[in-house]
């Protein structure tokens, strides 16, 4: 996998650098310091993984990831971040981040999201989740019960199926898995796949 490392501060893109090193099929093809910087190099090499700060001088993080997700959906991104509050991480994941990391992770984690995110699940900090668990388990506005086929495709979210897996399991068209997964975000009222399996284990729906 080729990653690129995207933060103002050096100290970090060499922590980022030397955690990764040594990590086989991994491979650094290029460091930026800002958001601009970055669209060049995505623009000249071949990326497979963007490990992204928020909170960048000039165009911010959550900026160029709505940039990236709508220009260079072949390319997925890890928000990387001093910053763990909730809204953060759900608008994060809205505009299409792959996952959230805090920059104090672990080096087994950043593999773990690293991979993930290559093949297109999400990952989130695990020091994260109980909060954003908290910011997601009210009550939901418009919340209701999943029929037994909503809660065969969110089952099939939480286990990492990408649509086109989800069609094939369940015999279904992926239009069909789409209209779906529409269905469940209604009635759980979130936006997200992962605020969505983050409600769905809450309620007991999935497990």
């Amino acid at each position: 996998m080729k990653i690129l490392i995207v933060d103002d501060h050096k100290v970090v893109r060499d922590g980022i650098r030397f955690m990764l090193s040594d990590v086989p099929d991994i491979e650094i093809v290029g460091e930026a310091e800002s958001a601009e910087a970055m669209f060049t190099i995505i623009d000249e090499e071949p990326i497979d993984v963007v490990l992204l700060d928020i909170r960048m001088k000039g165009m911010t993080g959550l900026d160029a990831l709505q940039r990236i997700s709508g220009e260079y959906p072949q390319v997925r991104v890890l928000m990387l971040s001093m910053h763990d509050q909730p809204g953060y991480v759900r608008r994060a994941l809205e505009l299409g981040a792959s996952g959230y990391l805090l920059k104090s992770v672990r080096r087994e984690e950043i593999i773990a999201a690293i991979d993930a995110a290559s093949k297109g699940h999400t990952y989130v900090d695990s020091s994260l989740m109980e909060p954003l668990l908290a910011g997601v388990t009210g009550a939901p506005r418009h919340a209701g019960r999943l029929s037994p086929r909503e809660q065969q495709v969110l089952q099939l979210i939480a286990n990492g199926s990408e649509n086109k897996q989800i069609a094939r399991e369940l015999g279904l068209s992926e239009a069909t898995v789409k209209t779906y997964i529409r269905g469940v975000f209604e009635r759980l009222d979130v936006s997200s796949r992962a605020e969505a399996v983050a409600v769905g284990l809450r309620q007991g729906v999935i497990e």
